[in-house]
């Protein structure tokens, strides 16, 4: 039906044409709707646009309407064209990471040797580099979300298939490779591997790398803002800026948690390994408690369609270190447990060592019992009947966590 839709309303060539407008468009914004300094992008038009708006937020918001419309053609190319946005896109990840590639125009050594700032201080090519990727990221985002290759659109369309996976492969090596230090260069390189997570679904084995590239992004970020971290609502005005090694961090989190959500029976079977890297990382001062929890949403969004019991591993996997930590035997509360509810350690609060009114022992023991209630709340409370009166680790394990949120 598609087909003969296209060829009686559009003439040859039209879908392919209206899908290089769109990548145009994109790539001519890029950078708007973060807010970036966007000189020296090639391509990008916005100091052009400015002169038409009173200011630059004007701009941006405007540009974030027109932006939402281009991905949205983006998308219906691809479901017209599948072959045709598989290779565009390739081709451009190619051509925007060749602008970052040494002696490119975007060379990252050129912000050391120039030294040239933004008003508020910031590398302006850091963000250029930031820029000319969210370019990347909204035509890639949209062609990748639209593109046949799940569900019951690979056995109808096996031929389609075979003949995107090729680029769809070229992107992945390609941005993979790729080596960007930038809080803000991270942040869109991140969005840039979330969008290729649905590339899991013809290739298994991209799951294992993408997990362990993202990964290898958040551990050469900074840690010690994210060590510091106030609860959620706290650092939202940070995670919009996007160009803190803290707000970066975060976007790495969440990207994990959509590549994980976007083919979900792929990267169920590194389950269990990704659980112990969480938890080495917290272990390790890697990892945020914040972080950690946002990395415990993905393995529970992508072990809860597998049914109860896979459920139930996970919980144990993510609840029996914060067991061990603060219960760790039955009956049993660790030493350092109860003079945290003491007066003197309450009003210590900063002075032991912590951030926003309380000591990193007392944000401590508020990411784990978070983490507890994140898990029981994605779990729905489930527990194994077959378990339920022997007092098994798993239980242990979640009826400690609750008690500690209930408390």
């Amino acid at each position: 039906g598609g087909i003969v839709k296209r060829s009686c309303l559009l003439p040859e060539g039209a879908v392919v044409a209206l899908l290089e407008a769109s990548r145009v468009w994109l790539q001519q914004g890029a950078g708007l709707a973060s807010g970036l300094c966007t000189a020296g992008v090639p391509e990008a038009k916005g100091d052009d646009w400015e002169g038409d708006f009173e200011t630059r937020e004007e701009l941006r918001e405007s540009w974030i309407m027109l932006r939402a419309r281009c991905m949205e053609v983006a998308k219906l190319c691809t479901t017209l064209e599948p072959r045709a946005a598989a290779a565009a896109a390739a081709n451009h990840v190619s051509t925007v990471l060749g602008w970052l590639a040494a002696g490119g125009a975007l060379d990252a050594s050129k912000a050391v040797a120039s030294g040239a700032v933004t008003a508020d201080g910031r590398s302006s090519m850091d963000d250029a580099i930031g820029a000319a990727l969210e370019g990347a990221v909204s035509f890639v985002e949209p062609v990748m979300q639209a593109m046949p290759i799940a569900g019951s659109d690979v056995s109808a369309n096996a031929e389609v298939v075979a003949a995107v996976t090729p680029a769809l492969e070229a992107m992945l090596s390609q941005l993979l490779a790729v080596d960007l230090t930038s809080p803000v260069a991270v942040s869109q390189l991140a969005k840039l591997l979330e969008a290729l997570g649905r590339a899991a679904l013809v290739r298994p084995d991209a799951a294992t790398a993408l997990l362990q590239r993202l990964f290898a992004l958040l551990s050469r970020l900074p840690v010690e803002e994210a060590s510091r971290v106030a609860p959620p609502i706290r650092v939202k005005a940070a995670l919009m800026a996007g160009r803190t090694a803290q707000a970066a961090r975060q976007r790495v989190c969440a990207a994990v948690l959509g590549v994980c959500a976007s083919a979900p029976n792929v990267f169920n079977a590194h389950l269990e390994a990704f659980a112990k890297q969480v938890e080495g990382l917290r272990s390790g001062g890697r990892l945020s408690g914040a972080e950690r929890g946002a990395l415990a949403e993905a393995l529970m969004a992508v072990a809860g369609p597998s049914g109860p019991a896979r459920v139930r591993d996970v919980l144990r996997w993510l609840l029996e270190p914060v067991q061990r930590r603060w219960v760790p035997a039955p009956g049993q509360l660790a030493r350092d447990l109860l003079p945290l509810a003491s007066l003197g350690q309450l009003a210590a609060g900063e002075a032991g060592r912590g951030t926003a009114g309380l000591s990193d022992a007392h944000w401590d023991l508020f990411h784990d019992v978070q983490l507890a209630e994140r898990c029981l709340r994605r779990s729905g409370g489930d527990k194994d009947p077959n378990q339920a009166s022997d007092g098994s680790v798993a239980e242990g394990g979640i009826g400690g966590g609750g008690g500690g949120g209930s408390g």
